[in-house]
């Protein structure tokens, strides 16, 4: 991206263009929402959570995760996406499912017994996909 038109004009330069992207994003994931009707929902969202976890929900949590679960999972990756930044696509854990889940598995199993993850485990990739419109607004 060389230039991002805005409303006051364009930004051009790779610092002002990370300046600019990172603000627009991280007011957008972290503003809370204006439209009508939204405290509302979130509300009754929040006031629909139990406060308190049944014994028939402990025990299916605490639970030790099984290779059905990680079966299951891998069942309900999307097709046509990637995992991470690592580039994997989803369409390798279904083809190859049989051969990684023991593997996954243990390295679940890993995660949950040290209570910690590995640091790639919380990056992500973010690709823009213009919608119809000036290809030169960041919110196209």
């Amino acid at each position: 991206m060389r230039e991002l038109e805005i409303d006051s004009g364009t930004i051009m330069g790779q610092q002002d263009l990370t300046h600019h992207v990172t603000n627009f994003y991280s007011r957008l994931y972290t503003s809370n929402a204006r439209t009508p009707g939204t405290t509302e929902a979130q509300e009754h969202c929040w006031q629909s959570i139990p406060t308190k976890v049944t014994g028939d929900v402990n025990a299916s949590l605490t639970n030790r995760l099984s290779l059905e679960e990680v079966h299951s999972a891998i069942r309900t990756l999307p097709k046509g996406k990637m995992l991470s930044h690592d580039g994997i696509p989803m369409e390798f854990f279904h083809e190859c499912k049989q051969e990684v889940v023991p593997d996954l598995l243990q390295a679940f199993m890993a995660m949950l017994s040290e209570g910690a993850t590995s640091t790639f485990i919380n990056k992500g990739v973010i690709a823009l996909i213009p919608k119809s419109g000036d290809r030169a607004r960041l919110n196209n």
